[in-house]
């Protein structure tokens, strides 16, 4: 089967601006492309070449670098050529996201191709319109384009239950809202090591912001400081709130029982980290399905999130963790203690997260992306996914 990708980004800007990219080997979808490879298929990656890195670089899969035109909109790329290089081509064209220029390309690159009419998929993760503009693009764009090129889509295939609702209120029609399939993780870097003893830290991957809900998790530490438990909390990450969510820890009387390790941590170190916490924290305001609590269940740590996080309502179902009311310092402090007090009960989590975290990997998604692909496209599926 030959498969092209397009993911026009592959780094967060900030602020209309693209960080310095020096590869782009570890990328997520990079990852995902190298799997589709090892199990048969061929692949071309679509990347904008405003995340190309700045010195040429092998990546085991095939990459094309795109010309994008409005360099100042970095978050939207605006890449024509894709029609072209599409057309004709391709058995199965996966997009990333609904709302972007570069699905309504394949759209038309899909209506032109008379030879080879590829298969069109969008695999959605976004569950909530994108605010830039006060959201006034995307809302124009999912009420007034996609009615339009959504014929040319044979299905969104969600990454989440929150992305395929999104969908549907959207007025995507329900039999072209697929089952989800979540991103994944690099199965050779994060592995379940089975690990048994004494885990006596918290640990929370998160970017130094009020958004990611760090005050919240520090009121909770207090909390237990108060109650006479010193648990100690590890915060990996940096962010431009770093020195006030520091002075925060002072004011709240437990900065001897947190470390934040701002320094950039390889992946050696993250695994050890996942497996030797007794829980991973993810309190976080808004956000979307999280690398972090993924990695954390694929190494078999069970994890504590906000229910405002994308991924929460399948860690509920599938028992991998805890799920906590957003900004509620409280709840999060009594779900903390519960697993700093009870082994028993922290063991059964951690069986549960590992089992839960195989379904999380890249090697399983790459495999069930392929065998969407191959199965007919459907004209109704069993999801249960409803607007309410």
């Amino acid at each position: 089967m030959k498969i092209a990708i397009i993911n026009p980004i592959t780094r967060t800007p900030t602020h209309h601006v693209v960080p310095k990219i020096n590869s782009n080997r570890d990328a997520m979808i990079v990852k995902l492309a190298r799997e589709m490879t090892a199990l048969g298929h061929e692949v071309d990656l679509f990347v904008s070449d405003l995340y190309k890195p700045e010195v040429d670089e092998d990546v085991g899969v095939t990459v094309v670098y795109l010309k994008t035109y409005f360099g100042r909109l970095p978050e939207i790329p605006f890449m024509p050529s894709l029609i072209t290089r599409l057309r004709d081509q391709y058995d199965v064209v996966l997009t990333s996201e609904a709302f972007q220029w570069a699905t309504l390309f394949g759209v038309l690159a899909r209506l032109f191709s008379f030879k080879k009419r590829p298969k069109l998929y969008v695999w959605q993760e976004l569950s909530v319109h994108q605010r830039m503009l006060r959201s006034y693009p995307s809302l124009f764009f999912h009420r007034i384009v996609l009615p339009v090129f959504g014929p040319g889509i044979d299905g969104f295939i969600p990454r989440g239950e929150r992305a395929a609702r999104f969908l549907l209120e959207q007025g995507v029609r329900k039999e072209k809202v697929l089952p989800a399939i979540s991103h994944g993780v690099d199965q050779a870097r994060f592995g379940n090591d089975h690990r048994a003893g004494d885990k006596t830290y918290f640990l929370s991957p998160s970017r130094l912001t009020s958004e990611k809900g760090i005050p919240t998790l520090l009121e909770a530490l207090g909390r237990l400081r108060d109650g006479g438990v010193a648990a100690r909390l590890i915060i990996v990450g940096d962010g431009p709130d770093a020195d006030k969510l520091i002075e925060l820890a002072t004011s709240l009387g437990v900065a001897e029982q947190v470390e934040f390790m701002r320094q950039r941590v390889d992946h050696h170190v993250m695994r050890d980290l996942y497996h030797n916490a007794i829980a991973t924290i993810i309190a976080s305001r808004r956000d979307f399905m999280l690398f972090s609590i993924m990695e954390s269940l694929v190494c078999g740590t069970p994890v504590i999130v906000s229910e405002a996080v994308d991924i929460s309502e399948n860690i509920a179902r599938a028992g991998g963790g805890i799920v906590v009311p957003v900004d509620d310092s409280l709840s999060l402090a009594s779900a903390m203690l519960e697993l700093f007090r009870d082994k028993a009960l922290r063991s059964q989590y951690s069986e549960r997260a590992g089992e839960v975290g195989r379904g999380f990997t890249n090697h399983y998604v790459a495999q069930a992306l392929i065998k969407r692909f191959s199965e007919p496209v459907p004209q109704s599926h069993p999801a249960s996914y409803s607007r309410d």
